[in-house]
This record gives C-alpha cells, sequence and structure tokens, in this order.
C-alpha cells in the first residue's frame, strides 16, 4: 500500500527504530534505546496498512501514556494519520509533545481505586471512544503478538555484538521487548537465563506485596513505564527464569549514578534494569549479560531529575539496598528489593490462578 509519508520520513524512521549498543562493564552490554516502542508501534502500523486494517489516511486509537504513545504520534505524524491517545496523567513535556505532533488526547487522571488500576480505567474510556469510531485501527499494544516480534531484529544485532549471552535482563510493561528479544538469544544459547524486573505494585507476575513504601506507592501512576494493574498478553512466562521486584528509591538511585558515571539521561525503568544486571553480573564476571535500556529520561525533567521532587522523598531516597532478597513464595513481596525463582513454569503453576487485574482498592 502507498503511505504518503513525509520526505525525510525513512531517516527519522531509522534513527529510532535501532538502539545503540554500550558496554557498560567489562561483561554488560546495554541495549540503549532513545524510544524503545518505536519498533513494535511501526511494525504494528507497517502490518496494519500492508493488510488493509488501516487505512492510507485511516485514524489510529490507543491508549498509552509514555513511550508507545509518543511512538505512535511520531509515526502517525510521518504517516499522515489521524491518533487519538488515552492518557493517563503526563509530564508537561510529554504532553506538549504529543500535541504537537496531532494527537488528540483524553486524560484520565486517576484510577480511583478500580479493578485493574489506572491501566483498566482507561481501557474503559477507549473502549467508550471506538464505540463512536468504528473504522478506527487498535493496535492494541499489550495483546498484540507483533510487538514482541517486532524486536526479533534487535536480538540479531545484539549477537553481532557478542555471539553468546549467558542473561538478559529487562523490565516488564507490556512484556513485548523481554520476551522478544529472549526468544531469539535463546536459539543460540536455551541455558540463557531470561530475568524479568517489575515494580513491587504491579499484577504482571502476581505479587501480593502487603507493604510497599511510601515512594513506591506515591509515584504509580506519576512516573510508570513499568509494571500494571493489569495481566499483560505478551509476557511469556514459560521464559523466564526469575523475577526481581526493584523499589522505586533504587532505580532512581541507580539513575542518578549512570549519569554520573557515563553523562547518559535514562529514566527509572532503565535504573531498574541497570541495577539487576550489575547485581548479575557480579554474580559470575566471566558470565556476559545483555540488558535493556528503554527510553531517554527526557519525560522525567519534572520528576526524577528535580530537586525540589526529590526531596519530597528524601527519607525513602535515602535507603539503599546492595541487592535483592531471595524469597520463596508471592506473598512475600514487600517494599524491599526482592528476587524470585520463577523457573520457566506457567503463571498458574506458580500463582496457582490465572493472571488477573489488581483487586480495587488495593494501597498497600
Amino acid at each position: 500500500m502507498n503511505i504518503h509519508k513525509k520526505p525525510f520520513g525513512e531517516n527519522v524512521v531509522e534513527a529510532l527504530t535501532l538502539p545503540k549498543f554500550i558496554q557498560v562493564s567489562h561483561n554488560i552490554v546495554a541495549a540503549k534505546f532513545d524510544l524503545m516502542k518505536f519498533t513494535p508501534a511501526k511494525h504494528i502500523l507497517d502490518t496494519a496498512l500492508a493488510t488493509g486494517q488501516l487505512r492510507a489516511d485511516g485514524h489510529v486509537v490507543e491508549s498509552s501514556s509514555g513511550t508507545f504513545a509518543l511512538a505512535l504520534s511520531i509515526l502517525c505524524s510521518l504517516y499522515n494519520l489521524r491518533l487519538t491517545l488515552v492518557t493517563g496523567p503526563t509530564s508537561q513535556i510529554v504532553r506538549w509533545r504529543l500535541e504537537n505532533l496531532g494527537a488528540a488526547l483524553h486524560t484520565v487522571h486517576a484510577s480511583r481505586n478500580c479493578e485493574g488500576g489506572i491501566q483498566q480505567a482507561r481501557l474503559e474510556v477507549l473502549s467508550e471512544l471506538r464505540s463512536s469510531m468504528p473504522e478506527s485501527f487498535w493496535p492494541q499494544q499489550y495483546t498484540n503478538p507483533l510487538n514482541s516480534l517486532s524486536y526479533g531484529p534487535i536480538a540479531e544485532r545484539a549477537l553481532q555484538t557478542q555471539p553468546k549471552f549467558h542473561s538478559v535482563v529487562g523490565t516488564v510493561g507490556s512484556g513485548g521487548s523481554l520476551f522478544g528479544i529472549a526468544s531469539i538469544l535463546q536459539r543460540e544459547n536455551p541455558d540463557l537465563e531470561v530475568i524479568a524486573v517489575d515494580h513491587n505494585r504491579s499484577v504482571i507476575f502476581g505479587a501480593q506485596a502487603a507493604r510497599i513504601s511510601r515512594m513506591c506507592r506515591g509515584t504509580f501512576e506519576q512516573i510508570l513505564a513499568m509494571g500494571s494493574g493489569i495481566p499483560m498478553g505478551n509476557v511469556n512466562f514459560e521464559l523466564c527464569d526469575e523475577v526481581h521486584w526493584v523499589p522505586v528509591p533504587k532505580m532512581v538511585q541507580k539513575v542518578h549514578d549512570f549519569h554520573r558515571r557515563t553523562g547518559m539521561l535514562v529514566g527509572p525503568s532503565s535504573g531498574a534494569a541497570l541495577a539487576v544486571a550489575e547485581w548479575r553480573a557480579g554474580q559470575d564476571p566471566s558470565q556476559q549479560v545483555l540488558t535493556i535500556l528503554p527510553d531517554h529520561g527526557v519525560r522525567y525533567v519534572e520528576t526524577m531529575f528535580d530537586p525540589r521532587w526529590l526531596n519530597t522523598w528524601n527519607e525513602d531516597l535515602a535507603r539503599d539496598w546492595g541487592g535483592p532478597r531471595d524469597i520463596s513464595s508471592l506473598e512475600e513481596v514487600s517494599d524491599e528489593w526482592c528476587r524470585f525463582k520463577w523457573g520457566r513454569r506457567r503463571y498458574r503453576d506458580v500463582a496457582g490462578s490465572d493472571p488477573a487485574p489488581r483487586p480495587a482498592g488495593y494501597d498497600p
């Protein structure tokens, strides 16, 4: 199908699609993206246009507040498509970028303790909008298998930098990046250790934390870039060896430490991934670790890089964790850095039930 792209579009797309592979230490390689969700967004839109699910001058609707929203905004601008987004709270700079690129925004300001949290609240608004837009295209980033499949070329490029990785560490939002990359890497090394990193208020891996820190609770919706209040269809539990729940203060500490050491500005998901990757690399310096850094830190200039915001959380940020505490059940997830051996099992075999949304009113 002939898509009416802007004349400079191809160069922009190439620049945003591929990460830089950076040797962070002697046994850690980081796949650093400026906008990781650009990869699945492009693959999903290109496929929809090629198959006729989306017209060349069509309308895209999606629920996202972060990198997928920004990726869709850039692509829809380049492809001359209309875009409507249902978002949660966004920073001023993110909102400006989305609107400047032409997206129409419908903002859900809080979950109001509904079942499934703010993601479910946004999806309900999205459903209402779609009923009045019958010809619109919904990318369905949470469940679309093209999300995971889009990362195949990224994994192949990673293998060009290091023919064999022993571990891959990534945070989990929709689940596409970590498990899409891991599925390719495991073809080269079936013993590849897949380490998922989550937020301790998230339901993705069935955590049942009775207590989390004030900062983890108070910033979950504000800087949400990982974790979820609803199950994610692109999470491949049977590829996962272990899960780490990393407290938000540790993420912020690691982001600031990484900037001091490298000058690179990354977001909290990257901080969480780096913390776990460095811990894992230290367990066996002879083994190679790949970690995934999902986005640039610019969307957090009003939070993680604002001294006034940081002062709000002084007590939490004064804590530190040298490494994870091993736990033997999901009920033991707490306000600490916790590590659980998932063992490539089905969700039901670990949690005793199928994945479910966060219960209404959950507020540990």
